[in-house]
């Protein structure tokens, strides 16, 4: 298809760009061995009529419930033993760290885009000149990290003890003084969970409501489609476990929302940004109970309005719930009304979402 034939483009025009203050960040691997038990997933995916009716039970109305027809049939008996090397990037020197976790059918380069008129996007760019220290990772799976199995490893909880290894990471090996944890979307999950299991100093939340009730318009509207079959030469390698939106309108409709963002963004987002996610993780993060209430750290919900996935496509009303959920925390607020879809980070409100973000933190004694 055409955009698919857009990627090199895309690609050299991100090598020609002029560096800007993120260049001076450092890939790195990090090893983490993590110890947890594993659900046992049974679905079986081997082409799109297996996605299909896959799609069909995680939307069904009692999808969720008690006796929902999530593919999941147990768990194991006992904890099992992973090490997985991570990919990542590390900006500064130590110091407030904020510790990024992105969501599902994206990679790192969400908080780190590279395309011409880019920087306004850039949320690693904007921490950096805030003066934070910013550590950011691909889920294992995605893009830099190893492609792990979609059914066994790839689950909710492997994913935020994997979170929880690169707080530690970055308080012993990166001189963090403080740590505040960044969520978007499915990492906004991630990120709640390890903040109910380990201290933090802040937790930040987008692309998040609180609520699993307006999932299935989010995976029904995506198209899911198995991603080695539906672009072989990105993915190619990937068991039939991973999956990936259909084409970049069904992208578009589940991330964005007009008149609030260029196409030409959503256009780099499907072509360059955008990785599959693993068939065990939604299962897992849904049949998986978080302990809200523990969170400690202050809490910053920030709503772009539009979101399908946390609101259904409007968050007004739907966002005052979380104060609901994090009865513990020191501190709590939301903003549910920004023009933006689910993907804030790529909507025209960016910066001043980024500044909200770095004010919120700052009050609450993450500061530089």
């Amino acid at each position: 298809m055409l955009f698919n034939k857009l990627i090199p483009v895309f690609a050299a025009a991100a090598q020609a760009l002029p560096q800007p203050a993120s260049a001076h960040c450092r890939d790195i691997q990090i090893p983490i061995t993590v110890s947890q038990p594993r659900f046992i997933v049974t679905a079986s995916l081997k082409d799109d009529w297996d996605v299909a009716a896959l799609t069909l039970n995680l939307t069904r109305r009692d999808s969720g419930h008690s006796a929902d027809p999530l593919p999941i049939n147990g768990a194991t008996t006992s904890s099992v033993k992973s090490t997985y090397t991570v990919g990542a990037t590390l900006c500064g020197n130590g110091g407030p760290t904020l510790v990024l976790t992105h969501g599902i059918i994206e990679s790192k380069l969400y908080w780190n885009p590279s395309f011409p008129g880019s920087k306004q996007y850039n949320f690693i760019d904007a921490a950096v000149a805030a003066g934070y220290s910013v550590l950011s990772y691909d889920r294992i799976g995605v893009g830099s990290s190893p492609k792990v199995n979609s059914l066994t490893d790839a689950q909710f909880q492997v994913e935020v003890a994997v979170l929880e290894g690169l707080v530690n990471y970055a308080k012993t090996k990166a001189h963090a003084t403080k740590v505040a944890l960044v969520g978007h979307s499915y990492g906004s999950y991630i990120s709640s969970a390890a903040a109910s299991n380990i201290a933090v100093d802040g937790l930040v939340l987008t692309g998040f409501s609180g609520t699993f009730d307006y999932f299935p318009p989010f995976v029904a509207g995506a198209s899911l489609r198995v991603a080695r079959t539906q672009n072989p030469l990105r993915w190619g390698k990937l068991d039939s476990g991973y999956l990936t939106t259909a084409d970049l309108y069904a992208e578009t409709y589940v991330y964005y929302a007009a008149p609030y963002f260029e196409h030409s963004v959503a256009e780099y987002t499907f072509n360059v940004g955008s990785e599959p996610f693993a068939v065990g993780e939604l299962p897992s993060l849904l049949a998986t109970t978080i302990n809200y209430k523990n969170i400690k750290a202050p809490v910053y919900v920030l709503q772009g309005q539009f979101d399908v996935s946390a609101c259904g496509g409007n968050c007004v009303g739907v966002v005052n719930n979380t104060k609901t959920i994090f009865t513990g925390s020191k501190a709590l607020e939301y903003v549910e009304d920004l023009p933006a879809g689910h993907n804030l980070n790529f909507h025209k409100v960016a910066p001043q979402a980024f500044q909200k973000i770095f004010s919120f933190l700052s009050k609450h004694g993450v500061k530089p």
